[in-house]
This record gives structure tokens, C-alpha cells and sequence, in this order.
């Protein structure tokens, strides 16, 4: 794991675009500022310098790219864990991998890839709002932060580092063909509110080809197909 750090850039996730034939697999970027931070659909990913963690991560193993539907979850998933630590409530992953609190927005995860012949590398960008507590603008989804549900300060430097420990743990075992569906499936059946995860059919105990993922109110919110985890 090789951590890079700018205090400012245009995008953590366009510079390994351009740059990931010179880094290793597993190399997290992050900023304290992106001056063009961008979610799904090109969408602009706002926040205040030194406020939030901005990072992404590069993904070169061929293994794990295979499982690119799985690295999606599990991304979040991670992030999910890692602030279930911190004593939030009301949790949950929205489709495909945006993290929730109640209805407002915590997390967002974009995934892309870099292809000519063949797929080269995947690249998993991720933005967590922590200590902002004012968000300016239009949003199609209304933003909150860890500060703003805890109502204190959250140690930035710490928190980046158990989240990079989540996330290489986890992909780690990914990569090694570790079954993540008891875990989740665990989760659903005793934190529903946490996790905010339904799995089609929460008692089989055999690998799920179908994962479902409704927000706290029990909306479907979209499928992941032949997704096994």
C-alpha cells in the first residue's frame, strides 16, 4: 500500500488516469483540495479544503478488476464500516455505492476504467464529507458530514488511515476470492438500519447471485446482477 498526498489538485482520479503506469497496484492519491472533483455523470464534487477526505485508489490486479461489480460494494462497504465505528445511526448503502445517512448523502463513489486492448487499471475515487457543515449549491441529493451528525470535530489524519486500512484490508481479501455475502448478510439480518442492504433472500446460505440494496425507508433502489459477494 504507497500513499500520495497534494494539498492541491485538479482530480485524484484523473491524475492516476494519467499517471497509473508509474505507480503500483493499491497506491491511494488523496488532496486536501480537488478543484475539479467530479461524481457519477460528471457531476461536481464540492468541498472546502482540508474539510473532507478525498482519495482515490488504484486498482491494477487483474484479479480484483474482474471483480469490478464486487470492488463497487465493497468500497463502500468498507466506508460503512469503518464509520459504524464512530457510533452513526441510520446508515446505509443507496445503489450502487453512494453511503447514506437517514436521506442525506455522506459518501459518493465513482469508479472508472482505463482500457486499450485490455483493461489496464481501475480506479475507485471517493469522497466522505467530514468536517464541512455547510454545503453551498444545488444538489440532487442533500449532503451531510460526520461533524454535522456528530456534532463534534472529527480527527481527519485518523480517520483517513483507518479508512485506507479498511479498504486494502478488504480488497486484499477480495483479491484472495474471500466471500464477503455472510458478512453483509449478517449485517442486514441484525442492523437493518445500519446497513440499509437487502439481500433477495436473506436466509440462503449459499452465494447470492442477486443483491438488492433499499434505502432506510425500504425503497428499491436498484440491482446489481450475477453480483456475488
Amino acid at each position: 500500500m504507497k500513499e500520495l498526498f497534494f494539498e492541491t489538485i485538479d482530480s485524484t482520479n484523473t491524475f492516476l488516469k494519467k499517471h497509473y503506469e508509474e505507480y503500483e497496484d493499491m497506491t491511494f492519491v488523496g488532496a486536501a483540495y480537488q478543484s475539479a472533483g467530479r461524481g457519477r455523470s460528471e457531476r461536481q464534487w464540492l468541498s472546502l479544503k482540508g474539510q473532507n477526505l478525498m482519495f482515490s485508489l488504484l486498482i491494477k490486479n487483474q484479479d480484483a478488476m474482474k471483480e469490478f461489480k464486487a470492488l463497487s460494494v465493497v468500497s463502500a462497504y468498507s466506508v460503512l464500516e469503518v464509520m459504524k465505528g464512530y457510533d452513526m445511526e441510520g446508515l446505509s448503502i443507496k445503489w450502487p455505492n453512494d453511503v447514506y445517512v437517514k436521506d442525506e448523502k455522506i459518501c459518493g463513489i465513482l469508479l472508472e476504467g482505463v482500457s486499450m486492448d485490455e483493461m489496464k487499471c481501475l480506479i475507485i475515487g471517493i469522497g466522505i464529507n467530514v468536517n464541512q457543515t455547510v454545503f453551498e449549491g444545488d444538489y440532487l441529493h442533500a449532503p451531510t458530514s460526520m461533524k454535522k451528525v456528530l456534532g463534534e470535530h472529527v480527527d481527519l489524519d485518523l480517520f483517513r488511515e483507518k479508512i485506507y486500512q479498511g479498504l486494502n484490508d478488504n480488497i486484499t481479501k477480495l483479491k484472495r476470492g474471500h466471500d464477503f455475502y455472510p458478512e453483509i448478510a449478517t449485517g442486514y439480518r441484525h442492523h437493518r438500519d445500519r446497513y440499509g442492504l437487502f439481500l433477495k433472500d436473506p436466509g440462503c446460505r449459499s452465494r447470492a447471485k442477486h443483491l438488492f440494496f433499499r434505502d432506510h425507508v425500504s425503497h428499491l433502489m436498484g440491482v446489481y446482477y450475477e453480483f456475488s459477494i
